[in-house]
């Protein structure tokens, strides 16, 4: 019944499309980005790690989702996540850091889903992520060991979700999300993509921006629909209350749009509910979708990246607004803050060796 229309009021799963093309996002933060490192130094900002052996420093992460229905906002999901990542080591070829979950909270069993999965994931072992020499991952050293410490509490986890809500096998088949789970885990790429935090983290080193304000309107790389792009590129100056700002602090902000005419939004949500749903409701939801989305979907990305002269991030926040035209809009803001640090210095809990700088 939840699947009829109603008048003007939004379908559920007018709703659940706005998450099934979220997705492409990934290829607006993509294109914002620059050419690969390049040596000049006074027209750009090069996003390089100065990182040394044994620096330390831990981040908040936190998401909120916000659903804004006519003159009504409603508060649909909120997590927190705390992390560490620790230099394990510097080369000349790159860096080995080492990631950590300190602590996670959520509101909704799909957060749950991914913060416990990295929860189950470093049992008594950190998560081992290499880059090249700007700080670019490269690879998780030990995702097989990652991927085989996860799965028995991923799958406890549906066993609870699934037991406490008898009806929602007959909507989503336990099978199928089963599936889903362990076809996502069969590669390094796939296991990496399910810690975004650390993806997020480094996802501009390696990369090289024009300072100033630049905007581009064109096609995005990977995705054919267009997009329009602006990014703003600057030094920021010191600020003398604050311990952990210095001189050479600077950043990057960018403000992206892609929009989706509603037979592609059909097409996606379609999609999507085919993978996840039994045959007879993905079937009744089809129906409903080409009955009820006939509005462009508009998804605007605002962001900005801090980072300390030294190229560790210091603030990352994303803002992701999804407007279904004339039925609703959503507002997921997440936010990645340090909270305390130790760099270029001995670990004295550590005694495997001394901090090395390249």
């Amino acid at each position: 019944k939840c699947l009829i229309k109603n008048g003007n009021k939004p379908t559920l799963m007018s709703k659940r499309v706005l998450i099934s093309v979220l997705f492409i996002i990934s290829c607006m933060t993509a294109f914002a980005q620059s050419n690969a490192i390049t040596t000049s130094e006074d027209s750009t900002i090069n996003v390089i790690a100065w990182f040394n052996k044994n620096d330390t420093t831990e981040y908040t992460y936190t998401k909120e989702v916000m659903t804004i229905q006519g003159t009504d906002t409603t508060r649909t999901n909120e997590i927190e996540h705390k992390f560490r990542v620790t230099v394990a080591d510097s080369t000349a070829e790159g860096y080995r850091l080492a990631y950590e979950t300190l602590s996670w909270k959520a509101d909704n069993e799909r957060d749950s889903l991914k913060a416990g999965f990295q929860f189950f994931a470093e049992g008594d072992e950190p998560v081992v992520f290499t880059t090249n020499e700007y700080g670019q991952i490269q690879h998780m050293e030990n995702w097989r060991e990652v991927r085989k410490r996860a799965l028995p509490g991923l799958l406890t986890f549906l066993d609870v979700m699934y037991k406490q809500r008898p009806g929602l096998d007959s909507i989503m088949p336990k099978r199928n999300f089963t599936s889903l789970i362990r076809l996502g885990l069969n590669s390094e790429d796939e296991v990496v993509q399910l810690f975004p935090n650390m993806k997020t983290l480094m996802e501009l080193h390696g990369k090289s921006f024009n300072i100033g304000l630049t905007h581009k309107d064109s096609p995005a790389k990977g995705c054919g629909y267009p997009i329009e792009v602006s990014t703003l590129v600057t030094y920021e100056g010191n600020d003398s209350a604050d311990s952990g700002s210095y001189d050479g602090d600077y950043l990057i902000r960018n403000s992206g749009a892609i929009t989706f005419q509603s037979d592609d939004v059909k097409d996606i949500a379609s999609s999507m509910i085919g993978v996840l749903m039994s045959e007879d409701f993905a079937n009744k939801a089809d129906s409903a979708i080409n009955d009820s989305l006939n509005a462009p979907l508009e998804i605007r990305v605002l962001s900005d990246y801090h980072y300390f002269y030294s190229g560790w991030p210091k603030l990352i926040r994303k803002q992701t607004i999804a407007n279904l035209e004339g039925v609703m809009t959503k507002v997921t803001t997440e936010t990645i803050e340090w909270e305390r640090y130790r760099w270029n210095e001995y670990d004295k809990d550590d005694n495997d060796g001394t901090s090395t700088a390249l």
